[in-house]
């Protein structure tokens, strides 16, 4: 009988402890919830290919030097990590993970690694050593917003999709060829290219859409109640839209190819028989040249500004979001890229 009862308190203890860890496992598998209005990254940031993403003082960015795997700095370019060793884009974080479009797989540790394909990744920040693939499809534009990552998808059409950040739900959203990036109060603004070019919203709520402006308009950045965007016809030139009054400013009647912003600047690539890299205050004063040339991937910290030049990943240049225009070269990451190729030796 003693035997007996030992034996049944020895499985019951036994059944106690797999069901604490099983319920462990389960409460760290889970994703916690995001805050309402969270945004993994700012528009700007993501029509320039999400390569800088900005949370809490630290900066995630794709290192050009290194392949363009992830890395981590402060804000000050200080405290330099390689988090991932494969090629990222659309990066995007909500300060516990970071999601992104893996283009191609690597040689990082793992089983996370060894099944790795293009696709949408989540990986944790603090365990970076497995990574979990949420889509595996061909991307260009990623958006971290609240619980979901949003998504183009290009398959036999292309779509715009979303699925939740623990990979379980997933939906398409439009058949269109979106640019999924501009978001402010839980609704997409984007361009119309299916009809007209004028400036519609996706309520992600509703799943509504609706027209806001007749302005043909591409790379809708919104803030508050404006926009600061390309029109289209009137020569592809820089203009801002008030949506509450409809007023509609010329900033450059140049041609502009792309553009970013910061607080209290417009950044934007001109071309034509004299291209230039600009920058110009959001009331169109203070216009300035940043670099002569044609340059591309323009993004944001709240420290600097950074940007290659078209057709080459390196160098990466960079110039300070505050004070007077000062280009230099983005040397931490380039010297993090060479102590992790010295460590492979």
């Amino acid at each position: 009988m003693k035997k007996k009862i030992i034996t049944a308190v020895c499985l019951l203890s036994v059944l106690a402890l797999c069901i604490t860890i099983f319920v462990v496992s389960s409460i760290r598998r889970k994703i916690p919830e995001n805050p309402p209005g969270t945004v993994g990254n700012t528009s700007g940031n993501l029509y320039n290919k999400g390569l800088f993403c900005e949370k809490d003082g630290y900066v995630y960015f794709a290192n050009a030097y290194d392949g363009s795997a992830l890395y981590s700095m402060r804000s000050d370019e200080t405290d330099m990590k390689k988090l991932i060793p494969t090629e990222v884009t659309s990066i995007n974080t909500d300060g516990n993970y970071l999601y992104y479009y893996q283009a191609s797989s690597g040689s990082g540790e793992g089983f996370g690694y060894v099944v790795s394909s293009s696709g949408i990744f989540r990986v944790n920040i603090k365990n970076t050593k497995n990574s979990a693939c949420l889509d595996r499809v061909l991307s260009k534009y990623v958006l971290l917003a609240d619980n979901s990552v949003y998504y183009t998808c290009a398959g036999d059409t292309l779509s715009l999709k979303r699925v939740s950040t623990d990979g379980k739900d997933k939906e398409t959203l439009l058949d269109l060829d979106i640019l999924p990036v501009s978001i402010q109060n839980s609704q997409f603004y984007y361009m119309n290219n299916q009809d007209n070019l004028h400036l519609m919203v996706l309520d992600l709520n509703t799943k509504a859409t609706r027209q806001v402006a007749t302005e043909d308009v591409y790379m809708p950045i919104i803030e508050g109640n404006m926009v600061y965007c390309i029109d289209i016809h009137d020569g592809y030139s820089l203009i801002s839209l008030n949506l509450s009054d409809g007023t509609k400013t010329l900033l450059d009647n140049t041609r502009t190819d792309v553009l970013n912003i910061t607080d209290s600047h417009i950044y934007y690539q001109t071309s034509g028989d004299n291209p230039q890299l600009k920058r110009i205050r959001k009331d169109g004063s203070d216009m300035e040249v940043v670099a002569d040339g044609t340059y591309t991937n323009i993004n944001t910290t709240s420290q600097n500004v950074y940007f290659t030049r078209f057709g080459s990943d390196t160098p990466i240049y960079k110039t300070p979001v505050y004070g007077p225009v000062n280009v230099t070269t983005f040397d931490a990451a380039s010297n993090a890229a060479l102590q992790q190729a010295i460590k492979k030796k």
